[in-house]
């Protein structure tokens, strides 16, 4: 496995981070996508990691923003041309994913009736994929959220600034088969480990950042700091390589991405507590960047797949078969 990014990731690394920091505080989804779009960053020519790359830098300026373009290019690239993919590539639409398989809508006769939960992010005129059953089975299904029939349900959360949730309600609703689950569910994954990735990164360049303010007033505590910091760097990168294994590999594989997603959330929960350690009461106040950390990580480990779940996809592809 090759290390080293090429020119053309590197440019579409760059081109996110310029992206982040000129978006204004708490941007929607809409604004995150239209301007992506516009920045070239939607469509990574099926180059995952060149998209993995742009989610990372950019949530590591904005949670929010990583998140939404972890969705959106998710969903783009999932499906197979026409007039709502050429929407999505240009922008003019956001795409949403239902991040929770707890209940889904179901077809009958061509129609979509049912509730889908927690789908992200909700907005006027995006397009959301939800798994759908029929006759057993469960597919993936493209509906519009303005179209006839479909009722949105928003959910009031604690962290993701800019990004509405909730559940939307399906009452005979058209909607497009989108083939198989499997793909989608193991791109938003690898590309939700990249935007948990870019939130860990953060967590630690402002441990490191308080952590040399103090050692400069020679300050005590400084082997324990160096431990969790150390702990931290050491776990963000181990799940870097993870993520970049899956976003690489010929075939994207449920295993490979459900380890990504795994180990990037643990690491990043364990960077946001070790910073909140080192940057201690601060981090209490309201609106500093570890206090909201500490609520956004809180959607990798319950949506696209919680622990429990990944660690079984894991197993299921990995042990041994009677």
């Amino acid at each position: 496995m090759d290390f080293n990014l090429s020119p053309s990731q590197l440019e579409y690394q760059r081109r996110a981070q310029a992206l982040a920091r000129e978006l204004p505080p708490g941007a929607d989804a809409n604004t995150i996508v239209s301007r992506a779009a516009r920045a070239g960053l939607v469509d990574s020519g099926g180059d995952l990691l060149a998209a993995v790359v742009a989610v990372e830098a950019m949530a590591w300026e904005s949670a929010g923003a990583g998140m939404a373009m972890a969705i959106h290019i998710g969903v783009t690239a999932g499906l197979d041309g026409g007039d709502e993919a050429r929407a999505l590539s240009r922008g003019e639409i956001a795409g949403a994913i239902a991040l929770s398989s707890d209940e889904v809508p179901a077809t009958d006769d061509g129609v979509l009736s049912g509730r889908a939960s927690w789908v992200m992010p909700l907005t006027q005129r995006g397009l959301v994929i939800v798994g759908v059953r029929e006759r057993g089975t469960l597919t993936a299904a493209a509906v519009r959220l303005d179209a006839e029939g479909v009722e949105q349900e928003p959910v009031e959360t604690a962290g993701l600034s800019g990004l509405v949730s909730g559940h939307v309600r399906f009452d005979r609703a058209r909607f497009m088969a989108a083939g198989a689950t499997l793909p989608f569910m193991c791109r938003v994954r690898v590309l939700l480990a990249a935007a948990g990735l870019g939130m860990g990164r953060r967590a630690l360049d402002e441990a490191l950042a308080v952590a040399r303010r103090r050692r400069e007033r020679g300050a005590g505590g400084e082997q324990t700091v160096q431990g969790l910091l150390a702990d931290a760097a050491t776990e963000l990168d181990a799940a870097r390589l993870l993520i970049w294994k899956a976003a690489s590999a010929p075939v994207l594989s449920l295993a490979n991405a459900s380890m990504a997603k795994l180990l990037a959330t643990d690491a990043t929960q364990r960077a946001v507590a070790r910073a909140t350690q080192v940057v201690g009461a601060d981090s209490f106040r309201a609106g500093h960047i570890i206090e909201r950390l500490a609520q956004d990580v809180r959607a990798l480990e319950l949506f696209a797949g919680r622990t429990e779940a990944l660690r079984e996809a894991v197993a299921l592809d990995t042990l041994p078969r009677p």
